[in-house]
């Protein structure tokens, strides 16, 4: 092997004022280079590589930080601040999620019905008498509580999947139900997002006389839109961005069921074992462990949240999540991977390319500390070949 002493096109110096030397040294020196074989060459600014082959960089002078910018869907420097999407670029805007489940199903023919997801979704286009959903209070939990129920009973919240598809889901990810739903023409429309979890507000069947059943525990994973641009990117805006609210039915009357007092013979219930996590907000709080209906939100960054399940001795629970208006055109900006920073020294770098595709492979390289911060960004283009 050889080190090529290819010198990456430099797409911009990022140098902030300085007034002496000692200020701005320490990136005159720093230079990135790939290591060439009969597997990687290079000619002028141009890599080529077969695919699933290692591409080894390597790395010259002091610098402080190195970030990684592949050059693949997500990983492209210059999308690393784009946070919006122009309408006009869109190809396609898709809602999508997997769902599954914990526990056993009963059709509703048993009078054990178990099914107790609903997914809606809600938009506003008045010239075409659309009514959209007007959003929650957050502050008044009766009136807010009150509006999706009725919302729901008007017939304005409309179904992303129908209920029965939801009857007898996978028990884990690897059997999950996918669920897909258009939203272009949903643009500027106030596009709103509802989940009910025991709409209904169905008992417990053994208050009707059937045996004590389990009510379920839903799983929702990777909810995003997912735009599909004219260039052929893909950009992704997960669920942490749509903002979502919980509803949380019934809970003064839960938590103080909760309250175990010998003297007056209450037991408590299935909050009581867990009352050290539930929120301070009762009516709009979230948790980051398992308790009985109530949302955790933990992994919803990523498009990945869950309620949990009731078990059989207990009342069944009833719970709301609301997102505000969705900004269909919004994005995530891409991202690169730290490959260096203070505490560590780095030398090369190796990266593989899974597909075969053109990619503008970039290197962020700062050195910054209370004398200086200054920053450099080294291009090379990398031929993926079969």
């Amino acid at each position: 092997m050889k080190t090529s002493k290819l010198y990456i096109l430099l797409l911009s110096t990022l140098a902030f004022a300085s007034c002496t030397k000692e200020m701005t040294e320490g990136l005159d020196e720093v230079n990135v280079s790939v290591v060439t074989s009969e597997t990687v060459t290079a000619e002028g600014s141009i890599i080529t590589v077969k695919k699933e082959t290692p591409v080894e960089f390597s790395f010259a002078g002091e610098p402080d930080f190195i970030t990684f910018y592949s050059g693949e869907l997500g990983h492209q420097y210059i999308y690393r601040q784009r946070v919006e999407n122009e309408e006009s670029d869109i190809v396609s805007s898709k809602l999508k999620f997997n769902i599954y489940q914990e526990g056993t199903s009963y059709a509703e023919s048993t009078g054990r019905y178990t099914n107790c997801i609903d997914v809606f979704y809600a938009f506003s286009d008045p010239e075409n008498g659309v009514e959209g959903f007007p959003g929650l209070s957050k502050d008044n939990f009766d009136a807010d509580s009150t509006l999706v129920v009725d919302f729901w009973k008007a017939g304005k919240w409309k179904e992303i999947c129908p209920k029965a598809e939801y009857d007898n889901l996978g028990t884990n990810i690897t059997v999950a139900k996918s669920c897909e739903l258009d939203v272009k023409d949903f643009v500027g429309k106030n596009l709103v997002i509802a989940i009910a979890y025991n709409k209904e507000e169905r008992p417990n069947p053994s208050v009707n006389g059937k045996n004590a059943t389990t009510q379920l525990k839903y799983y929702f994973d990777s909810m995003n839109i997912e735009n599909l641009l004219r260039n052929n990117n893909v950009t992704h805006q997960y669920a942490g961005e749509f903002m979502f609210t919980a509803l949380n039915f019934n809970h003064e009357n839960l938590y103080n069921q909760s309250i175990k007092d010998d003297d007056k013979g209450y037991k408590g219930n299935d909050w009581t074992s867990v009352s050290s996590y539930l929120p301070d907000d009762l009516a709009y709080g979230t948790v980051t462990a398992n308790v009985s209906g109530m949302w955790n939100m933990n992994n919803v960054a990523n498009g990945g949240f869950y309620i949990h399940s009731t078990g059989s001795a207990y009342s069944w629970k009833t719970a709301w999540l609301v997102s505000d208006p969705i900004k269909i055109t919004s994005c995530e900006p891409d991202q690169g991977v730290s490959i260096k920073n203070l505490s560590q020294d780095i030398r090369s770098y190796s990266y593989t390319y899974e597909n075969v595709g053109t990619y503008r492979a970039t290197f962020l390289i700062t050195n910054a500390n209370y004398k200086h911060d200054d920053s450099q960004v080294y291009t090379v283009v990398v031929n993926v070949t079969d």
